[in-house]
């Protein structure tokens, strides 16, 4: 095993991408198996982490039974709008030796910066959905090259991973992008586990594929950039949609209608899988939709991420 770093300063790698770096090439879409990994190897020691998964027959990571349920949060005042930005650090996890078509470095900090502008976006309320306080600004991108870490799933491997690349505090946010295996488009880790003595696990683990873009699913379908979207999400503590399918609780949150359970590729906006009022929140970043159908978070989302960082995440 070889572990290789490279940094790319944030103010170079913009510059270059500012003169015009290359575009996106295509390449044959990962295999959900790629890794030789299943499901059921995976383990979440924290249990505090919810993912999203390509298709129905992946599963998310095995979580801690006696973990703590990560339900109502106290009520903070409402942040105004934009007026937290977080630093944003990427790890490229990279093979050793690049097989015919991976793309160069250049082509991965131009889908970077395209990303950043989608995870932006989307907190600002600018693609249809509620405004938020968070904005994003990226601090640094790391190309990092290790076979060991490049299928990574939650586990092990994981750990080691982050043990070895984690940077920074409790306001930073810190992107691991790899091929990933299990099915997993990526996975995060809420708020309220962060001072638990294992800081280091913190942060977002998402497939390279599933920046703008990519050639995640068919037809790329999770190629937009909202697989990031989607795990920031719950990195400030949003669950899922579905997340306790009718029942009164559902995802702590009272403006997103019940949803029975998760719906995937865009179904009609009629869908309707509870008695409760209102249709499936199918255009909800939160749900499993694809890409091109989720763009909104609502007000109640925006505040309980807003209640999570005053009370979990920002520093005195």
């Amino acid at each position: 095993m070889r572990l290789k770093i490279r940094s790319a300063l944030v103010a170079a790698a913009t510059g270059a991408l500012l003169a015009g770096g290359a575009a996106p090439v295509a390449m044959a879409t990962v295999s959900a198996s790629a890794s030789g990994a299943t499901v059921s190897d995976a383990h979440c020691d924290d249990g505090a982490s919810a993912a999203r998964v390509r298709n129905k027959k992946a599963k998310e990571p095995a979580q801690d039974p006696n973990a703590k349920a990560y339900g109502a949060i106290k009520a903070q005042p409402r942040m105004p709008n934009g007026s937290v930005t977080i630093p944003t650090v990427f790890h490229m996890i990279q093979p050793e030796t690049a097989p015919p078509g991976y793309r160069s470095d250049a082509e991965w900090q131009t889908m970077i910066a395209a990303q950043m502008k989608v995870l932006n976006d989307s907190f600002a309320g600018a693609t249809g959905g509620a405004n938020t306080p968070f904005r994003f600004s990226l601090s640094s991108v790391e190309f990092v090259e290790n076979d060991a870490w490049y299928q990574v799933v939650p586990g092990k491997g994981e750990r080691d991973m982050k043990r070895a690349l984690h940077t920074g505090d409790s306001e930073t946010l810190n992107v691991y992008v790899a091929d990933i295996g299990a099915g997993l488009l990526g996975w995060a880790y809420f708020p309220q586990g962060y001072n638990s003595g294992r800081a280091y696990i913190d942060g977002v683990v998402m497939l390279d594929e599933s920046m703008p873009g990519g050639t995640a699913g068919t037809g790329a379908k999770y190629g937009l950039g909202d697989t990031l979207v989607h795990e920031v999400g719950h990195w400030l503590a949003l669950h899922h949609t579905f997340n306790a399918g009718c029942s009164a609780s559902n995802d702590f949150v009272t403006d997103t209608p019940k949803e029975a359970h998760p719906q995937f590729d865009c179904p009609p906006d009629s869908t309707d899988t509870c008695a409760a009022p209102g249709n499936d929140p199918i255009h909800n970043f939160m749900d499993y939709t694809q890409d091109s159908c989720m763009y909104l978070f609502t007000a109640g989302q925006a505040k309980r991420m807003n209640d999570a960082w005053i009370n979990f995440r920002a520093i005195p």
